[in-house]
């Protein structure tokens, strides 16, 4: 009978007991959310970030190594417990981690500047990186291995290399999500055609690299908005197809000397609002030599417009149209004379036309702007008097014994040109003085100036003055001989002849050539 009752109890001991653990569970599982995972997220992330601390002494990474300051670490953006951004640029950083791979949230990783001994392959597991920039400098890779990985991460839309010794980026078709490609100091040899897959670029630059052309498929890239190929020595030429690029509003092709032509075909890029083709050695842009041809005026958005250090002489009127321009530069080239036009340009911050040695008088209309606020930069201030006349270039050899003491002889007919009145007056010229500048441009991009440095400025001391009122007068001008250290044997020199000023008057003469013999 009593093994009867026993049973029962214990059959409802036992469904009592099931019920309450079964509660517990429950409430285990509501403590703890399932979004943190196992193990826990904060401390995984913790400690990969703790981890590259320790990997590296000398960083300036800014991180106190505080648990609890987590959100507070330079560098990182977090959402919710995810870490989606990851900055570490120019951290000196030499050492990275293989266990970043747990830091699979990420969507944006920037590692540019630092020196890193290699690049861990697990870092190309984060298939959720939107942007990543990478230095190569002494990193050790096996490009086998590398570029595949790299090119991967199929949701890239933002890739940065900069510095590696790699020459090829081979592959780089299959990131079909890019938007933005940079390219920086990497021994590139080939721009290549499976770049013409990658639909959704807007923006690319290539930055001291090695390749010697563009290759046609570039130009399956209609979605550009931003060209930059800065100091890419080995480019000598420009396919006749940019006018492809409907979208496209900035163009920068700088830094190249074997670029001497550049085709019309950019003048049909109508969007434009920013032109830099400075320091090549464009010559001509159409079929006249150093012209800068009548289409310029289709860029009707164009604001900024730089084409220094080139061998432009002549400057299309049609520049006037351009009514958005907000800032020119014409600085070091050959321009003898800017066309009036420009002063319909009402908008103007800056012309820089200083540097071009043979430029005679800037029309009125243009120095006007200055009244609205343009600053003007030339050799003298504008509405200077300025040489009209008939002078041709004089190359005189000078002997390696004459070097300490050089005279320079000059003929010249200078008609004057007024700023007021019809005259005739009695014009003082003052005292002549002469700049020697240096004109070739061997190794220019090398020493890293440019072709017209001053060298030396010297005074002569002798005085001209017109007393007759006649508009035209002939001089002899000699000058003091002085010491001149500065010219190196080999070279060609010019020679620019200038008066003092005299009350708010000032004359120009041309220049005047001379070479030092070895």
């Amino acid at each position: 009978m009593k093994n009867l009752y026993i049973i029962p109890l214990v059959l409802c001991s036992f469904l009592i007991i099931s019920c309450t653990k079964e509660i517990d569970e429950d409430l285990i599982s509501t403590t703890i959310p399932d979004e943190i995972g196992d193990p826990d997220d904060e401390n995984e992330i913790f400690d990969v970030l703790l981890k590259i601390l320790e990997d590296n002494p000398n960083n300036t990474l800014n991180w106190d190594g505080n648990l609890n300051n987590l959100n507070m670490w330079e560098g990182l953006v977090f959402e919710g417990d995810k870490l989606i951004e990851l900055d570490v640029e120019e951290k000196n950083i030499t050492v990275l981690t293989p266990t970043i791979r747990l830091l699979e949230d990420l969507e944006e990783l920037k590692l540019k500047g630092n020196n890193l001994v290699a690049i861990p392959i697990e870092l190309f597991e984060l298939q959720n990186l939107k942007i990543l920039s990478l230095t190569g400098t002494n990193t050790t890779i096996e490009l086998d291995d590398f570029l595949p990985s790299l090119f991967s991460l199929s949701s890239l839309e933002e890739l940065v290399l900069d510095q590696f010794e790699i020459n090829t980026i081979e592959g780089i078709g299959a990131l079909s999500n890019l938007e933005t490609l940079v390219v920086e100091n990497t021994a590139i040899t080939t721009i290549p055609p499976d770049i013409g897959r990658l639909s959704m670029l807007k923006d690319i630059q290539f930055t001291n690299c090695e390749f010697f052309e563009i290759p046609e498929d570039f130009f399956r890239l209609t979605n550009l908005e931003t060209i930059i190929f800065r100091n890419n020595l080995n480019l000598t030429t420009l396919p006749e197809a940019f006018n492809v690029f409907e979208k496209l509003t900035s163009l920068t092709i700088t830094g190249s000397p074997g670029i001497q032509v550049f085709n019309k075909s950019i003048f049909n890029a109508g969007m434009l609002k920013q032109l830099d083709l400075s320091h090549n050695n464009i010559g001509f842009l159409m079929a006249e030599d150093g012209i800068i041809p009548d289409d310029i005026g289709i860029l009707t958005r164009l604001t900024e417009l730089n084409l220094e250090n080139n061998h432009i002489t002549t400057v299309s009127t049609r520049v006037g149209e351009l009514i958005n321009l907000k800032t020119i530069n014409f600085k070091n080239n050959q321009i003898t004379d800017i066309p009036k036009e420009l002063g319909a340009l009402t908008i103007l911050d800056v012309l820089d036309i200083s540097g071009n040695l043979q430029l005679n008088e800037i029309p009125e209309e243009v120095c006007m702007l200055e009244d609205l606020g343009t600053v003007i930069i030339s050799e003298g201030e504008c509405g200077d008097l300025r040489v009209s006349s008939e002078y041709s270039f004089t190359t005189t050899e000078v002997g390696i014994s004459s070097l300490l003491f050089v005279d320079i002889v000059v003929d010249a007919v200078i008609e004057p040109i007024f700023i007021d009145g019809d005259g005739p007056f009695d014009v003082d010229f003052g005292e002549i003085g002469f700049e020697i500048h240096e004109v070739n441009t061997e190794d220019v991009l090398v020493r890293e100036d440019v072709p017209n440095q001053v060298l030396i400025t010297q005074s002569a001391t002798q005085q001209f003055v017109n007393v007759d009122g006649a508009l035209n007068m002939s001089f002899e001008l000699v000058s003091p001989a002085v010491p001149n250290t500065g010219l190196a044997e080999g070279r060609t020199y010019r020679v620019r002849l200038f008066n003092t000023e005299v009350g708010t008057v000032k004359t120009y003469l041309p220049a005047y050539e001379l070479t030092v013999l070895e």
